[in-house]
């Protein structure tokens, strides 16, 4: 496991940086946003879905990458690996949410002010690390759960990292066998920029 993530430590890195990226873009978004409610949908799904397109692009190329290696006999096939990459690179959000629900989950059952403070700087953390879902959240939470606060709904920031597991675990294997997704709806982009 760990010449795993000495191999693929940029990858996961570059992950991260992608993530910083969005969540900055996306925050910005949210307060542009954040006093109508359809402004705010439309930007965070905006968002979410530009994030999930580069995290795809780059999972992809890596699959396209390995595969050289593997048609070349350098490499041993490893379908999962866009799925341990994403997870090894969503390890930060997890460890925030599962801390923040220890938090939560503490804080309410013995009313410790430390636990209710650890929620609280994760929560915080969490919603700074992943700002393209900030208005989608607070949207649900309005509408799901306008008596709770956004520390009651930490289990949502485990819910969020699926995507973009789901997504890396998804383009690297699609690139490890060279199927293009737009290929998969029946879309041939030419990629080469000439006209056919």
């Amino acid at each position: 496991m760990l010449g795993f993530f000495k191999e693929n430590s940029y990858i996961m890195v570059k992950m991260l940086v992608t993530q910083f990226g969005m969540t900055i873009f996306g925050t910005m978004l949210a307060m542009a946003t954040g006093s109508n409610s359809t402004f705010l949908l439309v930007s965070s799904i905006f968002s979410i879905l530009f994030y999930l397109y580069l995290l795809y692009v780059n999972g992809w190329e890596i699959g396209a990458k390995d595969k050289i290696r593997i048609d070349g006999g350098r490499m041993k096939e490893f379908p999962m690996k866009g799925f341990f990459l994403a997870l090894c690179a969503n390890i930060p959000n997890l460890l925030l949410a599962i801390l923040m629900g220890a938090g939560a989950i503490i804080s309410t059952a013995t009313g410790a002010e430390w636990a209710a403070n650890m929620s609280f700087i994760c929560n915080t953390l969490a919603r700074l690390l992943e700002g393209m879902y900030l208005g989608v959240i607070k949207l649900l939470q309005n509408a799901l759960y306008p008596e709770w606060t956004i520390l009651d709904v930490w289990w949502w920031f485990i819910i969020i990292t699926l995507p973009a597991i789901l997504v890396g675990w998804l383009s690297y294997y699609l690139g490890s066998k060279n199927i293009r997704i737009l290929g998969v709806f029946g879309i041939n982009p030419n990629l080469s920029g000439k006209k056919k």
